[in-house]
């Protein structure tokens, strides 16, 4: 423990102190991005998917490529989008209701990546 006491005094407490709170916040940057580059991913795939599925006429192979991207969403979404997503599933394809809760979700999509 004493060990410790010269090597304070050589390199300075504030500068130890300073490193520490630089690689603190040099990782909570990291993390955020992380996050922020996984929504984004999961979200553009989700949207994307959307697209075949129209231009594929709901086949089972574009169900499969939906509920994919729903799931990888589900992992990483905020409560709101969360909850939307789980209101669009539940709703039919092509109906009113279902182009609306579409276009919350789309809303809260894109404040969640703000």
């Amino acid at each position: 423990m004493t060990d410790w006491f010269p090597l304070l005094g050589a390199f300075g407490l504030g500068s130890v102190v300073t490193a520490v709170v630089q690689s603190w916040l040099s990782l909570r940057a990291q993390t955020k991005n992380r996050s922020f580059q996984e929504r984004k991913e999961a979200y553009i795939g989700l949207l994307e998917s959307w697209v075949r599925q129209e231009n594929d006429n709901f086949s089972e192979t574009s169900l499969f490529d939906v509920g994919h991207w729903v799931l990888r969403a589900e992992l990483v979404a905020s409560a709101k989008v969360f909850s939307l997503l789980k209101m669009w599933q539940e709703t039919v394809p092509g109906s009113m209701e279902r182009k609306q809760t579409t276009d919350a979700l789309k809303a809260a999509m894109r404040q969640d990546l703000r």
